[in-house]
C-alpha cells in the first residue's frame, strides 16, 4: 500500500525538516506533534556546514535564513596557553561545496523552517505527549495523553535525545548518558571590543580546563568544559541560575594574558546559559515496525557543529527511499535506510566522542602534548573534511 500519511513526533529542527521534505517531494500528508507548549530549542548559535546549507536550500528554507546569520569562512584553532594558532578548519570552497558555512541562532533556524512549512499549510500541534501506539499490517495509530488519536502509515520519532518514541516503543534501555562536559554560552554586542578581541571571525581556544569559542562583533560566546553531573534537569537549571559562581568559574578557566578581555566579556553578558552534553550509546536500534527514529532520537552525539547537517541528511535520505516502489513493505524500507546510513553515522559518532574526550580537564603536560598533536590531526583531517563537506545523500545509489 502507498505511504501517504506520516505521523511525526517532535516539532524541533528534525521533525520540521522531515515534514518539509516529505510534503514537498513525496506529496505526503504530515501531522506533527510536539510536547512543548510553543516552539523552542536548546542551545545558542550553531555553525551550519556546507552540507547543511545544501539541504536547507533543497527544503526551500535557505533564502529566509541567509540574512539572519553570519558567514563563516573558517574556524581558527588556537592555544589558550600561548595564543599561537594551531590550525584552521576551512569552509570557504564554494566552487566545490556549493555553499560556505553560516552561523545562526538555533531559534532563528527553527523559525525560518516553521515559516517555510507554514506555506504548505502544515502546522505543528503543541502540548501533545504521545502515550501509546498500535500498529498492524496497514497502518499505525498514536494515542496522546489528552486522549486524542491519529492514524497514519508511518510514525517518525524526531523528538531528540530524550525521545519518548525510543524509550517507550523501540529501545527503552537506551537512555542518554552524560559526557562529563557542559556548555556555557551567552551573547552580547561587542562592537566596541572589536580592537581588543584577538579574532577575525571565529576562534576556538584550546586550553587545560576546556575550550572557548568566541565569534566577533555580535559576540557569541561558548565555553565547553568538564563539569560534574548534577543529577537532574532541574539541577542543571539551578546551576545555570547561579550566574556569579558560573562567571567566576569561566574566569578561572579562560582569563589570562591570551584573553585579557575575558573578564570584561563576562561582566557584560547579562545571562549565561549552561546545559549538559549528553550522548547515546553507539549502534542502537533505529526502527521497529512502522516506526523510525531520526536525528538525535536515533544517534545523539556530542556536538561538533555538524549535528543539524546529519539530521537533515537523515530526512533527505529517507525521502529518497520512500520514493521507491510502494509495494516494498515499510519495514524493509526502514531496514534499507539503516543499511545506507549506519556507516556514516558511526564514523561521525566516533569523531565526536574523540573530540569531547580531549575537552575534559587535563594537566599541563597533556595540554602541551595536545597542542602539538592538534596541527597534525587538523592537517590529516583536512582532505577527509573536504570529502565530508562534498558528500550529498541525493547522489548515492539506493540499490533498492
Amino acid at each position: 500500500m502507498p505511504i501517504e500519511h506520516a505521523i511525526i513526533i517532535g516539532g524541533g529542527i528534525t521533525g520540521i525538516a522531515a515534514a518539509l521534505v516529505l510534503t514537498k517531494y513525496n506529496r505526503m500528508t504530515c501531522s506533527i506533534y510536539e510536547i512543548k507548549l510553543e516552539p523552542a530549542t536548546i542551545g545558542g548559535a550553531i555553525n551550519l556546514t556546507p552540507n547543511a546549507l545544501r539541504y536547507l536550500d533543497h527544503l526551500g528554507v535557505l533564502p529566509r535564513l541567509m540574512h539572519l546569520g553570519c558567514r563563516v569562512k573558517y574556524i581558527e584553532i588556537a592555544s589558550l596557553r600561548t595564543g599561537q594558532q594551531l590550525g584552521t578548519m576551512d569552509f570557504d570552497n564554494v566552487e566545490k561545496f556549493k555553499h560556505g558555512a553560516l552561523r545562526v541562532m538555533r531559534h532563528d533556524l527553527l523559525s525560518a523552517m516553521l515559516a517555510t512549512l507554514g506555506e504548505s499549510g502544515v502546522q505543528v500541534q503543541y502540548g501533545k505527549k504521545v502515550e501509546s501506539v498500535v500498529e498492524d499490517d496497514v497502518g499505525i495509530i498514536a494515542r496522546f495523553e489528552d486522549g486524542m488519536t491519529v492514524e497514519g502509515d508511518i510514525l517518525l520519532g524526531c523528538d531528540g535525545i530524550h525521545s519518548a518514541v525510543r524509550t517507550k516503543f523501540i529501545q527503552p534501555e537506551r537512555t542518554p548518558e552524560y559526557t562529563g562536559v557542559a556548555n556555557a554560552y551567552g551573547l552580547l554586542n561587542a562592537t566596541d571590543l572589536r580592537d581588543t578581541i584577538p579574532i577575525n571571525s571565529t576562534t576556538l581556544f584550546f586550553g587545560r580546563l576546556g575550550s572557548l569559542l568566541p565569534a566577533n562583533s555580535r559576540l557569541y560566546f561558548s565555553a565547553v568544559m568538564g563539569t560534574q553531573d548534577v543529577g537532574s534537569r532541574e539541577g542543571w537549571t539551578v546551576k545555570s541560575m547561579e550566574q556569579d559562581a558560573l562567571k567566576e568559574d569561566l574566569s578561572r578557566r579562560f582569563s589570562g594574558s591570551t584573553l585579557p578581555m575575558m573578564d570584561e566579556i563576562l561582566r557584560r553578558i547579562s545571562a549565561i546559559a549552561l546545559y549538559p552534553v549528553y550522548r547515546l550509546s553507539e549502534n542502537g536500534i533505529w526502527s521497529s515496525g512502522r516506526m523510525l527514529l531520526l536525528g538525535d532520537a536515533a544517534h545523539a552525539m556530542p556536538a561538533q557543529g555538524e549535528s543539524v547537517g546529519l539530521a537533515l541528511e537523515d530526512v533527505v535520505l529517507l525521502s529518497r527511499i520512500l520514493e521507491q516502489d510502494q509495494d516494498v513493505p515499510v519495514q524493509k524500507l526502514f531496514q534499507h535506510y539503516d543499511t545506507l546510513r549506519r556507516t556514516r553515522i558511526n564514523a561521525a559518532v566516533e569523531e565526536a566522542n574523540f573530540g569531547f574526550e580531549t575537552i575534559k580537564d587535563r594537566g599541563w603536560a597533556a595540554t602541551v602534548l595536545m597542542e602539538w598533536l592538534t596541527w597534525i590531526v587538523l592537517a590529516w583531517r583536512a582532505s577527509r573534511k573536504e570529502k565530508e563537506f562534498e558528500f550529498d545523500v541525493r547522489d548515492i545509489e539506493l540499490g533498492l
